[in-house]
C-alpha cells in the first residue's frame, strides 16, 4: 500500500516541473516574434509541446491513482474502455511516440542546417509544417492501436487502470519502438556534432563576418546545445525506457496481481529529461533568456531568483 502510494506521489513532482518548463519554453517562443519565425524554434517549440502532453499526463495520472489510493477505491472495477477514456491514458500513447519522433526530426533539421546551410535558410513554412505534422499525424495514427485491446477485451481491472494492465503487448512494443528512436536520433546527432565543430573552427579563422556567416553562427550555437540535451537525452530517457519497460514486463510474468515495477519510475526519468533541455537552451539563447526574464519580469541581476519562482 505504501509502495504503491509513494510511487503515485512520484509522478507529481516530476510531472508538474516538466509542464511548467516546457509550458514557458513554448509560451517565449510564440511571445517573442524573433523567435517564432525562425524554422528550428518552431521545431523546438513542436518537441517541448510533446513534452508537455507527457508531463501533463504524468501529473494528472499521479494525481488520479494518488486519490484513488488514498480514498481505499483501488477494488473497484473497470472495464478496459472506461480506462482508456481517462485523459492521461490517451495522452500517454500519444505523447510516447510524439517525443520520441520529434527526438527524430530535430536531428534531421540539425542535418540540414549543417550540410546545407544557405538552402537551409531558403526554405519556406512548409518545411516547418512538414516537419511536425507527419510525426504528430504519425504518433496519432499508432496511438490509435492502444484501443484495441482494451476495447475488447473482457476481463475487467482495478480503477487504477495501470499500462502495462491496459495494453500489455502494445504497451511494450511501443516502448521499445520509441527507445530505439530515440537511440537512433542521437547516434545520427554524432556527425552532426563532429561537422558543426569543424565549421565553427574554420568560421573563428574568418576576418571579416557577412550575414550568412552570423545567421550560421547561430544555427552552429543552436546545434551544439541540441547535443547538450541529445547527451542527458541517451542517459536520462532512451536506457531507461527500454530499462524500464523489460522490468515491468518480467514482473508481469511472475505475478498474477495488477501492480506495477518500481521500474516504470524510470519513466520519470525523461520528465527530468526535458527540464534540463529547458535550462539548456535557456542559458545559451540570450535570446529565449531575454523574453523569459520579461515574461516574469526579471532583470539580469534576478536570474538567480528564476529556479525559485519556478519550482516554489
Amino acid at each position: 500500500m505504501e509502495v504503491m502510494k509513494f510511487q503515485a506521489i512520484s509522478f507529481v513532482p516530476f510531472g508538474l516541473m516538466s509542464t511548467i518548463c516546457n509550458a514557458i519554453l513554448i509560451a517565449a517562443i510564440l511571445r517573442n516574434r524573433k523567435l517564432r519565425v525562425r524554422q528550428e524554434l518552431k521545431i523546438i517549440a513542436a518537441q517541448s509541446f510533446a513534452d508537455l502532453v507527457e508531463a501533463l499526463a504524468t501529473l494528472l495520472g499521479g494525481l488520479y491513482r494518488l486519490i484513488i489510493i488514498v480514498a481505499d477505491l483501488k477494488g473497484i472495477e473497470f472495464s478496459g474502455f472506461q480506462c482508456m477514456l481517462l485523459p492521461h491514458s490517451w495522452m500517454w500513447r500519444w505523447s510516447d511516440f510524439a517525443t520520441s519522433f520529434m527526438l527524430l526530426v530535430v536531428t534531421f533539421d540539425r542535418i540540414l542546417s549543417v550540410a546545407v546551410p544557405v538552402e537551409y535558410f531558403a526554405f519556406n513554412n512548409t518545411y516547418p509544417f512538414v516537419a511536425i505534422s507527419t510525426p504528430y499525424f504519425l504518433s496519432t495514427f499508432l496511438s490509435m492501436f492502444a484501443w484495441y485491446y482494451p476495447i475488447t477485451m473482457t476481463e475487467k481491472l482495478s480503477i487504477l487502470c495501470l499500462n502495462v494492465y491496459l495494453s500489455p503487448k502494445f504497451y511494450s512494443l511501443s516502448k521499445y519502438l520509441t527507445s530505439f528512436a530515440t537511440a537512433l536520433s542521437i547516434l545520427l546527432y554524432i556527425p552532426v556534432i563532429i561537422l558543426a565543430r569543424r565549421q565553427m573552427k574554420a568560421m573563428r579563422k574568418k576576418i571579416s563576418e557577412t550575414q550568412i556567416d552570423h545567421r550560421r553562427r547561430i544555427q552552429l550555437r543552436m546545434t551544439l546545445t541540441i547535443a547538450f540535451s541529445s547527451c542527458c537525452t541517451f542517459f536520462l530517457d532512451c536506457v531507461p525506457r527500454a530499462i524500464g519497460i523489460y522490468g515491468t514486463t518480467k514482473l508481469m510474468a511472475e505475478e498474477n496481481i495488477q501492480c506495477e515495477s518500481v521500474m516504470t519510475m524510470l519513466f520519470h526519468l525523461t520528465k527530468l529529461n526535458s527540464i534540463i533541455a529547458f535550462f539548456l537552451f535557456y542559458c545559451r539563447n540570450e535570446l529565449i533568456k531575454q523574453t523569459v526574464n520579461s515574461m516574469f519580469n526579471l532583470n539580469h541581476a534576478s536570474n538567480y531568483y528564476f529556479f525559485v519562482i519556478c519550482f516554489n
